[in-house]
């Protein structure tokens, strides 16, 4: 997500109703895992951006600009979600969704061999006959799953135009910075069975990708041409960084395997931003990235850029590094 807007007037106090509903849901080591994961992989993912952008931060060797900082809550529209849906039964059940279609998995394997288990000598009597208690386990579970309350709060996720897991903000007297809010990572990393590591990992590439691709400077010392980043389209800024945020994964697939998986995960749950970059020059994937880097390079020049006048610069680009004989 990027903001720039004020933080609203009751902001506060919505945080602090979603921590009250969420937090004794979520695992009491989930702080611990976002900040170990973060220093684990804080560096790695800040080369690998440099490698795909070839920008860099000023004097980037010698201190640590856009600092993230690790924060309780959630982003805005996260917490306004949360508070609009104060039932901490529903969101105990979104939680466990994961491992009810685990359970479902199991036992539909043991009702499947039910009769052989009656017959087998080491079963013990206490759960003989018990078939009709498990295939009653499967239908609960079955039936939990597919409540339109949980369906709701997912449809609900999938219209929200921010990220829903940190910020990069800018615009204030603070400077660039990016906000990574651990409880977000542990309630949905629960809800999508996923490793809150693995998340933490998405989010700090993805917002990483805002700082370097809006600030970073290229070969001539240059950055985007305000206040044009923050007045382009969602599907530029945040297509860019979903683009940058998989290259990360890709390149991270064989020291942590579960970062990918995780992205494609995610963006099961995201807007039509978010997806914007899955049809940037697909049918060109050998020269996609050298393409995607110099339109960037051209719109950061522009200033202020439409989506459609993205993809011009993107077919441009594409004829211009491979011509026709």
């Amino acid at each position: 997500m990027v903001s720039i807007s004020p933080i609203p007037n009751n902001a506060e106090e919505l945080q602090q109703r979603a921590i009250a509903l969420i937090k004794p849901l979520i695992p009491p080591d989930a702080e611990d895992r976002v900040h170990r994961a973060y220093k684990e992989f804080r560096q790695i993912v800040r080369s690998y951006i440099r490698s795909e952008t070839r920008l860099s931060l000023a004097d980037e060797e010698t201190r640590e600009n856009v600092p993230v900082k690790i924060v309780d809550g959630f982003p805005v529209s996260v917490a306004q979600l949360i508070d609009n849906n104060q039932d901490r039964t529903l969101w105990r059940l979104i939680l466990s969704l994961p491992k009810l279609g685990g359970i479902i998995a199991d036992v539909s394997l043991l009702i499947t061999h039910w009769d052989e288990f009656e017959r087998w000598l080491e079963l013990p009597p206490t759960v003989k006959g018990s078939k009709p208690s498990l295939e009653k386990t499967v239908e609960v579970a079955n039936t939990l799953q597919a409540l339109a309350v949980t369906k709701k709060i997912f449809e609900q996720l999938k219209v929200i135009n921010e990220d829903i897991l940190g910020v990069y903000r800018f615009g204030d007297h603070e400077g660039p910075r990016v906000e990574i809010f651990w409880m977000a990572h542990a309630l949905f990393a629960g809800a999508f069975g996923l490793r809150i590591e693995d998340l933490t990992v998405v989010t700090l590439a993805h917002e990483l990708s805002h700082a370097y691709t809006h600030i970073g400077r290229d070969i001539d010392g240059k950055a985007w041409v305000e206040p044009g980043f923050g007045k382009s389209d969602l599907a530029v800024v945040e297509g860019l960084a979903q683009f940058y945020t998989l290259a990360v994964a890709e390149k991270l697939n064989l020291r942590a395997s579960g970062v990918l998986p995780a992205f494609t995960k995610l963006l099961e749950y995201q807007s039509a931003p978010y997806q914007a970059h899955a049809d940037w020059l697909k049918d060109s994937p050998k020269q996609r990235g050298e393409s995607v880097r110099f339109a960037m390079l051209r719109a950061r020049g522009r200033g202020q850029v439409k989506h459609d006048a993205w993809l011009a610069m993107l077919a441009e680009t594409k004829t211009t590094l491979n011509p026709k004989p």
